[in-house]
């Protein structure tokens, strides 16, 4: 088909002024003709539709004017769609209509065509048409020659005249010549044969290379690979693999490449290798791959360093994620000592080679007077070379074991050294390695300071919370006693639950064990208080009459938070059965268990108000007696609120506790019951987490 003549304006029920306008605007510039189905064209002769979209060049591109009176506009464009290489429509239309002709409508006509350029035009605006029209035959006139250099190329290329031949193309042909992928031939030896345009350009492949051999143009340790790659293309073709050639700036070159035997009508069999350059693609998954490593691996660091255990533990759980995630071949972490400004102890994570021991220096190992130069000068000390690095036995290990590279970072924090972080890896190490280690040595670095806050802090803990308990328990004659006590959890808080045992001037003794309601130092200091005045209130009149009023009053003086106690004023033991009388008073504290030798328990549920919160109005007093074997437990709200309230037990389950008890085997029996509730306490709260202090006093009679 011949693409040429003129683009025609077709005019379909225009009326006669606005189509004398555009045969007089357009004449000369496109074939104008009007369509009037059924009646006398202006020239007299009877032309049909059919008549006019068959006369004239067929392959014109056609602009199609329709008015209101245009009948049947659909089957209309309808047959100029499938005849003209190129169609427009403009529609003249009502203003106030905003879809004319209904079903056939502007949108109906952008269904049925929808490659045509369409243009509504209000009758108001006629004075506009030859200039919209003008613009739109512009349009189809550059379609219309887009067309026509695209059919001449196509038929260019197959008639092969007047195209230029490269290397390659008398075997693929025109068209897979021009492809925008390469490819190559090689032969049963993998010397090339021909190449297209595509690959000369991925390749830098000139006239001269052919018989050159394929394999060599890729780096040495893809060599390999590629040949074995084609040999398995003699089988079957093979699936697109990555093989790396030298590129430019030291950047390898990627390339995406699948191989099938071909066997050609007229010369031998050769290897078809299709081939892309995808080191853009590579070099951005490979920095994504980076970053998300260096992700990962600031997220291992600071779980880690967060997670419990001591701190060699949780260094070398840091330096083992970086030797992972770097592939380094050894990660080594100094702490430094604040008090003596030395370096100790080593964590060590991957490779390590043992250096000889005849060596004068064999006492110090890899990188210890590197860590020593990084320390002094507070700066990173990096290299990509160990030749000429200070300690001659530390080249001889990196030649033993292929170090290459090394990178030490001083652990800084608040401008307090913490230590020296050093990495020996067997390449070089690029910058964006060099950046996320700077991260992780201040990851680490935060974590050993934190560490030694918290060490502080548990110090001053333990050094709150001594002096409220008693160092050891004393010797009661006639009784056997033991005391357990567990903060709750790890927590760096002070425990509010405290006991006591002493003795008094008259040969007497006094057992208390209390609750302070809150914990830390507030806390603490409330304990000390009751404690202090219990003793000193006790040393007159041990009669909890006396003695609970006066820790009552000192409470309220000072505001203090109230407190539960259970007080135990113990008589020396009857000479002649070895019983001891024991007076117990409770205020407000959970009730002490009385076990009997022959197995029964009871609940000493009579109490008073707490201390400090309500007007000691009664104070009831337990009086009773131990006889040898009779066991008494005093014990603190969480051994029944362990883990909150709502999962609390009473007393009463306690009491089945001890009364399943088998007794006394050995020595001593309160130890065994001691031991026997505070187990089972820390194994029913383990679940749920313990959320309260436990203490317990159990004392026996001896049998």
């Amino acid at each position: 088909m011949t693409l040429s003549g003129s683009p025609r304006v077709l005019l379909a029920g225009v009326d006669d002024a606005t189509a004398t306008v555009l045969l007089r605007e357009l004449d000369g510039e496109a074939d104008v003709r009007r369509l009037h189905p059924g009646e006398a064209a202006p020239s007299g002769d009877p032309l049909s539709s059919g008549d006019i979209l068959s006369s004239g060049d067929p392959g014109a591109p056609t602009l199609l004017v329709m008015g209101a009176g245009a009948p049947a506009p659909a089957g209309l464009v309808g047959e100029l769609r499938d005849r003209a290489r190129g169609l427009a429509l403009l529609l003249l239309t009502d203003p106030a209509d905003t879809d004319p002709g209904g079903a056939d409508g502007f949108s109906a006509l952008a269904l049925l065509a929808p490659a045509a350029r369409l243009v509504r035009v209000p009758s108001d605006k006629v004075a506009d048409l030859p200039r919209i029209a003008r613009s739109l035959l512009d349009q189809l006139a550059l379609q219309h020659a887009y067309r026509a250099s695209r059919d001449a190329a196509q038929s260019q290329l197959l008639s092969g005249d007047g195209v230029p031949r490269r290397p390659g193309e008398h075997l693929f042909g025109p068209l897979h010549h021009q492809a925008l992928v390469g490819a190559v031939a090689v032969d049963a030896t993998a010397r090339l044969i021909a190449w297209n345009r595509k690959a000369a350009d991925i390749l830098g492949l000139r006239a001269g290379a052919t018989g050159r051999s394929f394999p060599l143009l890729f780096s040495p340790p893809a060599r390999e690979d590629l040949c074995e790659h084609l040999a398995r293309a003699a089988l079957s073709p093979t699936p697109p693999a990555l093989f790396e050639r030298p590129g430019e700036d030291d950047v390898p070159q990627v390339l995406r490449m699948s191989a099938q035997s071909v066997t050609p009508a007229d010369g031998p069999p050769h290897t078809l290798i299709i081939l892309e350059d995808v080191t853009g693609v590579a070099e951005t998954r490979r920095r994504l791959a980076e970053r998300t490593g260096h992700a990962l691996l600031s997220g291992d660091v600071a779980a880690a360093m967060t997670t419990g255990g001591p701190l060699p533990q949780r260094l070398r759980r840091s330096a083992q994620a970086v030797v992972d995630r770097l592939d380094a071949a050894l990660v080594r972490v100094w702490i430094c000592d604040p008090r003596r400004n030395t370096l100790s102890p080593r964590v060590d994570a991957g490779l390590r080679t043992p250096l000889d021991p005849g060596d004068a220096h064999s006492s110090a190992g890899p990188g210890d007077i590197e860590a020593g130069l990084v320390a002094a000068g507070r700066k990173p000390h990096l290299t990509n070379s160990m030749v000429g690095e200070p300690r001659l036995n530390d080249q001889e290990w990196a030649r033993r074991e292929g170090i290459v590279a090394f990178a030490g970072y001083p652990l800084i924090t608040d401008g307090e050294l913490m230590g020296v972080m050093a990495l020996f890896a067997r390449r070089p190490l690029p910058g964006t390695t060099l950046d996320a280690l700077a991260g992780i040595a201040d990851q680490i670095a935060v974590g050993i300071s934190q560490d030694r806050v918290l060490g502080r802090l548990h110090s001053t803990a333990r050094a709150l919370q001594t002096p409220l308990l008693p160092p050891d328990l004393p010797r009661v004659p006639g009784l056997d006693l033991a005391a357990r006590y567990r903060p709750q959890g790890d927590s760096l808080d002070i425990g509010g639950d405290f006991y006591d045992v002493f003795p008094l001037p008259d040969g007497r003794w006094v057992l208390m064990l209390g609750d302070v309601c809150g914990k830390g130092p507030a806390a603490a200091a409330v304990t000390g208080l009751v404690r202090h005045t219990l003793w000193t209130a006790s040393q007159q009149d041990p009669d909890p009459g006396h003695v609970l009023p006066i820790v009552h009053r000192a409470l309220e003086r000072q505001n203090s938070p109230f407190c539960t106690l259970v007080h135990v004023v113990l008589d020396p033991p009857d000479p002649t059965d070895r019983s001891v009388r024991l007076r117990v008073t409770s205020a407000g504290h959970p009730a002490p268990l009385l076990r009997r030798r022959d197995g029964g328990t009871r609940l000493l549920d009579r109490h008073g108000p707490l201390l400090g919160a309500f007007p000691l109005t009664d104070l009831p007093v337990h009086a009773t007696v131990l006889h040898p074997g009779d066991s008494l437990v005093l014990y603190t709200d969480g051994f029944t609120e362990g883990s909150g309230p709502h999962l609390m037990r009473e007393p009463e389950d306690l009491a089945s506790l001890v009364n399943s008890w088998a007794g006394p085997v050995g020595d001593p029996p309160a130890g065994q019951l001691a031991d026997l509730l505070f187990d089972d306490a820390l194994t029913r709260w383990a679940a749920s987490g313990l959320r309260d202090d436990l203490a317990l006093i159990t004392l026996t009679a001896h049998p």
